[in-house]
């Protein structure tokens, strides 16, 4: 019977009656090799059986934080301390690493879990994850470095806690290309009512100049000093307000401007 081969990695399955079995086994071991999810950052001792504090870890890709995808060259042999626990990992930025304390709380690439006797390597635990999806289309999320979202894109916002963009009044925020401001300082608002409605305005317009009345008109009413006095200080309240209105608004607008809200 001829070799067959499997339907997905193509390895060789010899049949019963062939000679050299040898061949085969060996191509099928190096093309298991040359699998990246099995040759790919492999952690091994350098020696077979150890017979060092040393071990080496194969070239192969990894999927950085930011989505992008790394390459690993493969390492010169790494010395451990003896009768140890290490954490070998790559870092983000594809450094080989290893640690006695653990692997960090920070993105990193888990390799293996290596211990020690007192002068050779007893066990090489794989901690590799493998097959991780990379791709801008492929990603349900901003890489943390930024990036575009899809023509059309949305986000839905929680009904009961909600979304909060920035965690403190420190963070800078930017629209529209406006350069990226701290949330400007509070609004002090003495007068604290407020309301939703603008009620319609009816201008009363005058056409007219006030001729005035002569005191000395018997039977006809006039103001006195007093009267224009209070309208004066009703005017002059009623202009401070307005006035005053009219700085609130300047204030609002140009925080607005620096946020890149208006133009």
């Amino acid at each position: 019977m001829a070799t067959t081969y499997t339907p997905r990695a193509k390895l060789a399955k010899p049949g019963p009656a062939e000679r050299e079995w040898n061949v085969p086994l060996n191509a099928n071991s190096d093309a298991l090799d040359d699998l990246a999810p099995i040759g790919g950052l492999c952690a091994t001792p350098v020696e077979r059986p150890s017979i060092s504090l040393r071990i080496q870890v194969a070239a192969g890709r990894f999927q950085r934080r930011d989505g992008t995808v790394g390459e690993f060259g493969g390492s010169t042999p790494v010395n451990l301390s003896a009768n140890s626990t290490h954490y070998v990992y790559l870092t983000d930025s594809g450094d080989l690493t290893t640690s006695a304390s653990g692997f960090p709380q920070t993105s990193h690439v888990p390799l293996a879990v290596v211990t020690t006797g007192p002068s050779a390597v007893e066990s090489v635990t794989d901690v590799r994850v493998v097959c991780g999806t990379v791709g801008s289309d492929s990603r349900p999320f901003l890489t943390a470095a930024g990036g575009a979202m899809n023509d059309g894109a949305s986000f839905a916002a929680g009904s009961s806690s909600g979304l909060k963009i920035g965690t403190s009044t420190a963070q800078k925020l930017g629209f529209w290309n406006a350069a990226p401001i701290t949330r400007p300082g509070p609004y002090i608002q003495g007068y604290a009512a407020s309301s939703r409605s603008l009620a319609a305005y009816s201008p009363a317009i005058s056409s007219t100049s006030f001729a005035g009345l002569s005191s000395s008109q018997t039977g006809a009413l006039y103001a006195q000093v007093t009267d224009l006095n209070s309208l004066r200080a009703s005017y002059e309240n009623l202009r401070a307000f307005a006035e005053n209105t009219t700085q609130l608004l300047n204030a609002l607008i140009n925080d607005l401007k620096a946020m890149g809200l208006l133009g």
